[in-house]
């Protein structure tokens, strides 16, 4: 994907990697460990939003994320924190998995989790 400093680019490319982070959880959802990792999370964060942020040297686009259900919703209503926790994502991460969906559906331990367990 061509980095040519739009947002709306950056803004797609982590939509398109969150729907694919929601294909991985929906085909591996009855399979161990993930579906208890995911439900962890979902308890850890119990309704709070987290924020994700692509970074390309210097914040690129956004968004407020919620888990629930084993379902990563990018525009929570009325749940968004004030001022949520923020976590990095690298353009050139979400690129691959953006590019390389099948791979990570098929290995969800590639897939960064770590927002999961995020506490500000």
């Amino acid at each position: 994907m061509a980095k040519s400093g739009n947002s709306g680019t950056y803004d797609g490319l982590l939509e398109q990697y969150l729907e694919i982070c929601n294909k991985v959880m929906q085909q591996n959802r009855d399979r161990f460990p993930y579906s208890q990792i995911w439900q962890a999370g979902e308890q850890a964060l119990s309704g709070r939003a987290v924020e994700l942020a692509v970074v390309d040297d210097a914040p690129k686009a956004h968004k407020c994320v919620t888990l629930e259900a084993c379902k990563i919703n990018s525009e929570p209503t009325g749940k968004a924190a004030e001022d949520p926790p923020v976590m990095r994502l690298s353009a050139s991460y979400l690129e691959d998995v953006v590019a390389h969906p099948d791979k990570y559906i098929e290995n969800p331990s590639l897939i960064d989790w770590d927002w999961l367990t995020i506490r500000k």
